[in-house]
């Protein structure tokens, strides 16, 4: 016998007394708008009863009597037995004998029935029976007794439950009692085992479930685990659906080297509203012997048509908590966690943005960050429309108010303004837009900032210190592309390649810039997107001179017959007429008036196929400075290969180096049986940044996940975890679920039983 079941049978115990429940991942709410009173299933609308048997005797109006191969029909349910009477005035059917009864989505057999098909109300013994939930799993058992109590609902006497072909049944819910509430979804049952490969692992005195994907009040399936920095873990959460549009989970963790951790997750849903309240509490955290805590809210709400507004707010009690706390890497390498709140106005052509905003940081010793700076407030006014037949203006404006926790960094306020006017000209083959704009920065600061320091942390201040000062820069770009078409073949497949030239001249005249505070500005990463936009930083504390033009050429193959894009590439490079004037302090200007060289090639190479690729080229060292080849392989669902090699150069001396792959599989390794891994692996540092492997078995009526994973958490710790988790589908699931983990580390991951 496979060990695992065993392993879970401590778990089950653990859950006697308790209510289960067949706990969607993503359970949903629903406005007060959308709430409806559930209606059953059972639609049997009225119409003529036919019998056919071997003999019929009785008085029309009255009873009829039928022996032999009798079938019993009527719109929306059939019956098949030995022998049966119909009383009409009563609707009432009574039937012996090798009886085949279906109705809708469900089919009972048995030896014997009594039945009022109006009032739904009966019995049937020794029966077996196949009930289906619109949305959910069908159901197969048997009962001594299954009893019809309504439209839809019935109660079963000494029943035997599965999901699982009734013959052979690797797991069954055996009951002195079980009630199907196909109206509400829900399934009850009294004297509970649950039995798994004929081990009995859960033994209850009453036991809830669903019969489709509806939510209900109760607990939800268990998790554990192992870790090295949590030990053995447990949670039990406990859901409450409070209203259709509102509910709450409650999650006792358990961590044999934490302690107890409660977690809590409120959810509320309304036409105008809708957000989230989260709240995690570790009262003694055993390795820190301190209170450990993590608490976030998230809202959004529709004031008005024009006004919204939104809160995302997020505090926790230590640098290191989710280092310690969470398995997760998108929490483990979190730095900032932010504390915002917006009020937007919507008025069509022009939108309002007022804004306060901070973070709290999170410091890993080995690799300290700045802490940015707060923004109390900040003021955005943006607009875009058409002024007749031809030009269209556009305004960026801002108002920011930097505020810091440290008294040695420059403070203030700064207002910035970029109102603009284009006039694209456009036809069949190409556009043509000029444009022209001014820039108008005024930055008021507080006393004494001479010798305080900006974000640029360890470059001191200018020589004679910072200072109040208005920068204004006339703005001018002129931006012309064409798009020329030929058809061609390649192996007897047509395709249309398209040759598409694009040129961008952009001119900025130079401004004194150096005593100018960095508050939120940095230099962008070159990329296509970039070498056609006017700035070369991110941020409004520097603008670029300009005296510069932008080339490149794309190249596309399209399939004639599909239009599919089975290959793109495109070419491009930056020219600089003028030597670089304006740059950030500690910063070099440019040595060169070019550019690397950028280039991308991707497509759809064949319907299995797809690549994505990219470079950047310095044309004066003849070096590669940054690159990434990924691809996929999708042989159909459940069979996918993905690969992505990325490579950056440290040429600045800034210790930003990557050279890493990354290599993600699912693919089924035997029937039934998925193996999955994940490999993220540093060739720079020679150490494995994420490594994950586990595999999936799918039996149908039941589910086995088991997982592996091992992840960096900060530049000099890592953390593992376990994952083991069964689902017996239709009824609960055991063990800590690694879907999250699976669906972000494995590009097009897709769960067992959802593979065709």
């Amino acid at each position: 016998m496979p060990p695992f079941p065993r392993l879970l049978l401590p778990l089950c115990i653990a859950l006697a007394c308790a209510e289960s429940r067949a706990a969607d991942s993503s359970i949903i709410l629903r406005t007060t708008g959308q709430v409806a009173e559930p209606l059953t299933r059972l639609r049997l609308a009225p119409g003529p009863i036919l019998f056919d048997a071997d003999s019929i005797e009785g008085l029309a109006g009255q009873e009829v009597e039928a022996r032999g191969r009798i079938e019993f029909s009527r719109p929306g349910e059939r019956l098949n037995a030995d022998w049966a009477r119909y009383v009409e005035p009563d609707d009432y059917l009574e039937a012996k004998g090798h009886i085949v009864y279906r109705q809708e989505l469900n089919t009972v057999w048995g030896s014997s029935l009594k039945l009022n098909l109006t009032t739904r109300l009966g019995e049937f013994r020794d029966a077996r029976f196949e009930f289906s939930a619109k949305g959910g799993l069908t159901a197969h058992g048997k009962a001594d007794v299954v009893h019809f109590e309504g439209a839809d609902k019935y109660r079963l006497d000494q029943a035997i439950y599965t999901t699982c072909p009734l013959e052979e049944p690797d797991w069954e819910l055996k009951s002195a009692d079980v009630k199907l509430d196909y109206v509400a979804g829900i399934g009850r049952a009294r004297q509970v085992r649950v039995e798994y490969l004929n081990i009995p692992i859960l033994y209850a005195p009453s036991m809830d479930f669903g019969l489709d994907n509806r939510r209900k009040s109760g607990f939800l399936a268990p998790s554990y685990g192992a870790s090295d920095t949590r030990g053995l873990e447990l949670t039990t959460p406990w859901y409450w659906n409070i209203t259709p549009n509102m509910d709450a989970t409650f999650s006792p963790h358990v961590m044999t080297k934490r302690g107890v951790q409660l977690g809590t997750e409120f959810r509320y849903l309304e036409r105008p509203y809708h957000g989230d309240v989260n709240l995690d509490w570790l009262p003694h955290d055993f390795q820190t012997s301190s209170n450990r805590y993590m608490v976030a809210w998230r809202h959004s709400q529709h004031i008005d048509s024009n006004w919204t507004w939104n809160v995302d707010a997020e505090h926790v009690s230590d640098d290191r908590y989710f280092r310690d706390l969470s398995s997760l890497a998108s929490q483990t390498s979190q730095a900032l966690l932010p504390r915002q709140s917006d009020l937007n106005y919507n008025g069509g052509w022009w939108n309002f943005t007022g804004r306060v905003m901070s973070y709290q940081v999170l410091q890993d010793p080995a690799a300290p960050i700045t802490e940015p700076y707060r923004r109390l407030p900040q003021l955005l006014l943006s607009a875009s429309r058409d002024l007749g037949k031809g030009p269209h203006f556009d305004l960026a404006g801002e108002y920011d108010r930097f505020d810091h926790s440290g008294d040695t960094y420059v403070q203030g306020g700064r207002f910035y303004a970029y109102p603009s006017l284009s006039w694209p000209l456009k036809s069949s083959y190409g556009t043509l837009t000029p444009k022209l704009g001014a820039s108008v920065t005024r930055y008021d600061l507080a006393v004494s900032p001479l010798t305080t320091q900006d974000s640029l942390a360890g470059i001191p201040a200018p020589t004679g210190g910072f200072a109040n000062t208005t920068r204004g820069l006339p703005m001018a770009s002129l931006d012309a592309s064409l798009v020329m078409e030929r058809e061609t073949s390649f192996r007897g497949t047509g395709y249309i390649q398209t040759l598409e030239p694009r040129a961008y001249y952009v001119y900025i005249p130079y401004r004194d810039q150096s005593r100018i505070p960095v508050f939120d500005t940095g230099v962008a990463d070159l990329s296509l997107s970039q070498l056609f936009s006017e700035n070369q930083y991110i941020g409004i504390d520097r603008i670029n001179d300009a005296n510069q033009f932008t080339l490149a050429l794309t190249t596309r193959f399209l399939e004639s017959e599909s239009g599919i894009e089975r290959l793109q590439a495109t070419l491009g490079q930056r020219y600089h007429f003028s030597d670089q004037q304006v740059t950030l302090r500690g910063v070099a200007p440019r040595s060169s008036n070019t550019t690397d060289i950028v280039a991308l090639v991707s497509g759809q190479i064949s319907n299995r196929l797809g690549l994505s690729s990219g470079m950047q080229f310095n044309t004066d060292t003849h070096k590669v400075v940054k690159a990434n080849l990924g691809g996929t392989w999708r042989q159909g669902p459940g069979k996918l290969i993905n690969v992505d090699y990325r490579y950056v150069s440290d040429t600045l001396g800034s210790g930003q180096a990557l050279n890493q792959i990354d290599l993600s599989t699912q693919w089924p390794l035997a029937p039934r049986w998925y193996g999955l891994t994940r490999i993220n692996y540093s060739i720079k540092d020679s150490r494995l940044v994420e490594g994950l492997g586990g595999f999936e078995y799918n039996a149908g009526c039941w589910s086995l996940r088991g997982l592996v994973q091992r992840l960096v958490t900060t530049e000099n710790t890592t953390s593992s975890a376990f994952y083991l988790q069964l689902e017996l589908r239709g009824l609960t699931m055991f063990g800590p679920s690694p879907l999250d983990v699976l669906k972000r580390s494995i590009s097009g991951y897709a769960k067992s039983d959802e593979i065709p």
